[in-house]
């Protein structure tokens, strides 16, 4: 019914007017009729007088009563929220393709979206739920995960995958991988995994771990699906369901990460996963001495 819908009241579109609300764009539109101009919700133009402010369901009727569009907001064009979501999309697909050799520079990266570097960082977090860096960082163990995967040799992988040292990739490889880069070769070959599964946004999630740390987070539809894929990743591995602990810090972990609602509608969902897995590691990495209780 129409007023269980959002901003149909007068006060609920003035009040959203007055916060600069981009929920609320798309939902209604407002002419200043002192400078015969119409808006977007969210627009950043100085407020107007309440007594000069007439709202409209679309944009036609504001055309058709002889307003022209805002110069700022663009009220015709995409909106503020579409146009955040396709800017991170696109800095996202650059960050994926970032050579493992080299670092990006953020700087850059924010200049090029016409941001500053802390509105592009808060903008960037506001709709994935992780930091630039944080999802470069899932790019980049990815990476790791396939070419050692493909490589002929593990020194090829460490190549390939952009570690200036061997010393630096051994240092942090055991974190990534959550046993050696030989045990993830061998299909997980003399190593125990426990896993624990449940629903999230997306569908469905499972986080797997050995006593090293997390091995891998998947995320599908189907739950028989991914515990598919965890037996073909680790084809050698003893696969043991999690205890009660560790099914329980999944659950904790997968709520923590589901996608924020400013970009849950907007970004791919290669996109959203890839800052879901992110999270959940972080939240897994946060109590490893419930990961640790499920070996002892």
């Amino acid at each position: 019914m129409d007023d269980e819908r959002p901003y149909v009241s007068e006060d609920e579109r003035w009040r959203a007017v007055q916060e600069r609300d981009s929920r609320a764009d798309g939902a209604f539109y407002y002419v200043v009729r002192t400078t015969g101009r119409y808006s977007r919700p969210s627009c950043g133009t100085r407020p107007a007088r309440r007594e000069n402010v007439t709202f409209y369901d679309t944009a036609a009727q504001a055309r058709e009563e002889g307003y022209r569009p805002c110069r700022r907001c663009q009220p015709d064009g995409p909106g503020l929220r579409e146009w955040y979501a396709a800017t991170i999309t696109r800095i996202c697909r650059s960050l994926a393709e970032c050579d493992g050799c080299s670092s990006p520079n953020f700087d850059e990266l924010a200049r090029e979206a016409g941001l500053s570097r802390f509105h592009f960082q808060r903008m960037f977090k506001l709709y994935t739920g992780v930091t630039p860096h944080a999802y470069l960082t899932d790019a980049r163990e990815n990476r790791v995960r396939h070419e050692l995967a493909v490589a002929p040799s593990i020194s090829e992988a460490i190549y390939r995958s952009g570690f200036r040292s061997n010393g630096h990739f051994y240092t942090v490889i055991r974190d990534i991988l959550g046993m050696t880069p030989s045990s993830f070769r061998s299909g997980g070959l003399g190593t125990v995994i426990r896993f624990a599964e449940a629903g999230c946004a997306l569908g469905h999630a499972l986080v797997a771990a050995t006593d090293d740390g997390v091995c891998a987070v998947l995320v599908g539809q189907c739950p028989g699906d991914l515990r598919e894929q965890l037996s073909r990743r680790f084809v050698h591995a003893r696969l043991v369901g999690a205890d009660e602990a560790f099914a329980a810090l999944a659950v904790r972990a997968f709520g923590t990460a589901d996608p924020p609602e400013q970009g849950r509608d907007l970004l791919p969902a290669d996109i959203l996963t890839a800052a879901f897995r992110q999270r959940v590691r972080q939240a897994i990495r946060a109590e490893p001495a419930v990961v640790s209780v499920c070996f002892a």
